[in-house]
């Protein structure tokens, strides 16, 4: 079979950080070429980057850590373009000057386009990841506050699970999400109901992974796939206070009305008022279906 008969899967995917919105259009491989696919287990990392940093220095660690992503996948990541390899990811990463707060304060815009390229299939997997400065007054500089919402994206967080699905697993966009977010929630410690600003009075390492587990339970009301419906709503009995408030959010997004019955319990007895009102408000924007004869 010669590459030039192979049509390459693409999942093209743009997320922005305000509304997490995303477009993503794939095309699905044969299994002839999934089978060419199933042998392919070393990547090599091709990263580009460009800032607006003085000296043209970044506090991004892009490369180090989409290695550690993509082994964590299974894959195994040569160092030298030299070395034998299956897979190829090429990564453009760009921070841009962004929008001007004071006479020296400045934002930073993120671009990071990620492509996973096979030597015959062309390419497999397209990501176009951005993030910008939102809140100056936070007390957290704009630059460090745009690279944490790079690094805590759940689709550069999760981008060996996005590699693996296109080789491998054959998963789509909500699966890859649901999948990585229920292992990362499974290695959570136990904690009683958090406060609001939780995150202040967190050590260094555990902050990240709370904030992709927030962000990926946004993301899956943004794509409004039913799939992710059963999820989120066990989630609503969740002892973080946050993920209920957000799951319930996410199936308000969905019109998951199939989830009525336990959003109706929260809007009655969560121990929170907010979120028991967002509840609330869910609930009368939920289309009422007919019930079934």
């Amino acid at each position: 079979m010669s590459g030039a008969s192979l049509l390459p899967c693409l999942l093209v995917i743009g997320l922005l950080w305000g509304s997490l919105s995303a477009s993503a259009g794939e095309r699905t491989l044969t299994d002839a070429e999934y089978e060419l696919l199933r042998h392919a287990k070393t990547i090599y990392v091709d990263v580009a980057f460009s800032t607006w940093m003085p000296r043209g220095k970044t506090l991004a660690d892009v490369a180090p850590s989409l290695r550690t992503n993509l082994a964590s996948a299974g894959f195994t990541v040569v160092r030298k373009s030299t070395d034998s390899h299956d897979l190829t990811v090429k990564v453009d990463y760009r921070e841009e000057r962004g929008k001007q707060y004071k006479i020296d304060m400045y934002g930073t815009d993120i671009t990071c386009l990620i492509r996973l390229e096979h030597p015959e299939l062309g390419s497999l997997l397209d990501m176009t990841i951005r993030e910008s400065s939102a809140n100056p007054e936070s007390g957290t500089p704009p630059y460090l506050e745009t690279l944490e919402r790079f690094q805590t994206n759940p689709y550069f967080y999760f981008v060996g699970d996005f590699v693996k699905a296109r080789v491998a697993t054959r998963l789509n966009q909500t699966e890859v999400l649901l999948q990585s977010l229920q292992r990362l929630m499974q290695n959570e410690p136990a904690r009683g109901d958090q406060p609001e600003n939780v995150h202040a009075f967190l050590p260094g390492d555990m902050i990240y992974p709370l904030m992709v587990r927030d962000n990926t339970i946004q993301e899956l009301g943004r794509l409004k796939d039913r799939l992710a419906v059963p999820f989120l709503t066990t989630l609503l009995g969740h002892n973080d206070r946050q993920v209920r408030l957000l799951s319930v959010h996410a199936l308000g997004a969905i019109q998951a009305d199939e989830a009525r019955p336990a959003i109706e319990r929260v809007a009655q007895q969560d121990g929170d008022r907010e979120v028991r009102q967002a509840a609330a408000a869910v609930l009368a924007s939920l289309p009422h279906t007919s019930p079934t004869p």
